[in-house]
């Protein structure tokens, strides 16, 4: 279990990142992961240092979110390119895959 880490805490160290079950095993079980990162192109590429090859479960070769993820910040979903989407200390992001069925 990964201990529960305060909005101050947050606020003055960088971005919380939600790690959903689905990449979890790129984190060793790390549901959520603090970064220091100014868009949401950096945290990936923060994340991919530390854990390879979650960055291309989430972008593409190009850098762009594969269609079926979905990337919010704050609760707000990313429409825009991924370095556009520009972070402060204290943000959360939130990746998931969509979920699909038939």
């Amino acid at each position: 279990m990964v201990p529960e880490v305060s909005p101050d805490a947050i606020a003055r160290s960088g971005v919380l990142v939600r790690i959903p079950p689905a990449l979890r095993s790129y984190t060793n079980g790390q549901d959520e992961v603090v970064l220091e990162a100014t868009d949401v192109a950096a945290v990936l590429r923060a994340l991919n240092t530390s854990f390879p090859g979650i960055r291309d479960r989430v972008v593409d070769e190009a850098g762009r979110r594969r269609p079926y993820v979905n990337v919010f910040v704050n609760e707000e979903i990313v429409m825009g390119s991924l370095p556009e989407a520009k972070l402060k200390a204290g943000d959360t992001v939130h990746i998931l895959p969509s979920v699909a069925g038939g």
